[in-house]
């Protein structure tokens, strides 16, 4: 316990240190591209280039949410070795992939070819959509507000999952349905990207069940009680870590920075029980299950930023043991909700809805138990759940990917177009 603590001031340490290095960023800045690569150093690559470099075919795209931030959307619209025009001539059913906190689209490439679910399933044949949360590395652009500017900043990253579940979900299902002409698509989300999508569904349950066929929910992340993340529970324990990062005017976490990524990608490589060490700090209780010759790959991809709010936001879920929305102290609460407390996020409102659920056992984050408690909201919209021996990033880095091939066996059974 004690090393873990002076592992977590080391890692907030960090951040503050990273958080506040702008000028030696604007110096260092270098594209996603980096330096010339070999056959297999994806862990330099762009989300295009390993597309590219694996013969799959690939476009971006940008939304503008309501509120005004861009975000950017890659599509692997077929198979291995398809031509994006041949892709889009079959009309294959949509799938939108949704990552976690402090991830990105990259999340679900990282792992080996055939383990990868953005991989897994265009080749299973469907049309596969990844989205970056706002303030990610992808999406840190607004129609009017500059994420650097001291004017600008508190107002670009004030958001956590609720904006993300406003503004983001609907931005993006909106565009998709449109560019493909479809009337329905699935979505398949991991960790916040659950909590983003819950929220989505509470929030409109009628325009949701009107755009989304299926809804896959990876390692749900709403109530967090027996949460065991040490980085959560420090944040949620020691309230002044937060209080002291907002007083020093910084509103990004763990922002995405090429030579830092690198340099935790040379290091996973070495030594992969120091990344096994930073995954137990997070998120995972065995990060054995986890394909070793990747996790390399993965850290040269992450973490990949977001806003203070969005990891305060769940530190005020564990104090409150209750899903609810943020708490801006009782006056501001009166203001914004009209009433002195955050209202509970009610999971129940989730109706008609098509979900499968799917934990797992070595999850500290989205933990077991949490997942028990989350079935029994969501239970009247279940059509599967199923525990499996995966921690929280194991559902992106597992040797075992079994749940994926459940998963696409489950959407098969249950089409939609």
């Amino acid at each position: 316990k004690k090393m873990n603590k002076i592992g977590l001031l080391a890692v907030l340490l960090l951040i503050v240190a990273t958080s506040q290095a702008a000028s030696v960023e604007k110096f260092l800045k270098a594209s996603d591209k980096g330096p010339v690569r070999g056959p297999d150093d994806d862990e330099t690559r762009s989300f295009e280039e390993i597309c590219n470099s694996k013969n799959y075919p690939f476009e971006t795209h940008k939304i503008l949410t309501d509120d005004g931030y861009w975000l950017t959307a890659f599509r692997i619209p077929g198979r291995k070795g398809q031509s994006v025009e041949n892709s889009k001539a079959e009309h294959k059913p949509v799938i939108l992939l949704q990552h976690g906190i402090l991830d990105s689209a990259d999340t679900f490439i990282m792992n080996e070819e055939m383990k990868a679910p953005a991989f897994m399933l265009a080749n299973e044949g469907y049309d596969v959509w990844l989205s970056n949360s706002r303030g990610n590395k992808y999406s840190r652009e607004h129609k009017y507000l500059d994420p650097d500017s001291s004017e600008d900043k508190a107002k670009f990253w004030d958001y956590s999952f609720e904006e993300m579940g406003m503004y983001d979900v609907k931005a993006n299902v909106e565009y998709i349905l449109n560019e493909t002409g479809k009337k329905k698509l699935a979505i398949a989300a991991h960790s916040q990207g659950t909590t983003q999508m819950m929220f989505a569904m509470t929030n409109n349950n009628k325009w949701w069940n009107e755009r989304v066929a299926i809804f896959v929910c990876l390692a749900g992340v709403a109530r967090l009680e027996n949460c065991g993340s040490n980085l959560l529970q420090y944040l949620a324990k020691e309230t002044f870590v937060v209080n002291t990062i907002k007083a020093l005017g910084i509103n990004e976490m763990f922002p995405s920075k090429y030579y830092e990524n690198i340099i935790f990608s040379v290091v996973c490589k070495t030594l992969p029980s120091i990344c096994d060490f930073f995954l137990d700090i997070i998120s995972d209780d065995d990060a054995k299950i986890n394909n070793q010759k990747r996790l390399g790959v993965f850290m040269g991809h992450y973490p990949a930023g977001t806003s203070v709010k969005s990891l305060d936001h769940f530190a005020q879920i564990i104090r409150a043991k209750q899903f609810q929305r943020y708490d801006y102290g009782s006056a501001i609460n009166m203001e914004k909700y009209g009433q002195k407390t955050p209202p509970v996020i009610d999971l129940t409102k989730i109706k008609g809805t098509k979900i499968i659920q799917i934990a797992g056992t070595k999850d500290k984050l989205g933990d077991p138990v949490d997942n028990k408690w989350l079935k029994e909201q969501l239970r009247d919209n279940l059509i599967y759940f199923n525990y499996y021996e995966l921690g929280h990033m194991s559902f992106l880095l597992a040797n075992d990917m079994t749940f994926m091939i459940d998963v696409i066996d489950l959407l098969r059974k249950n089409p939609w177009q």
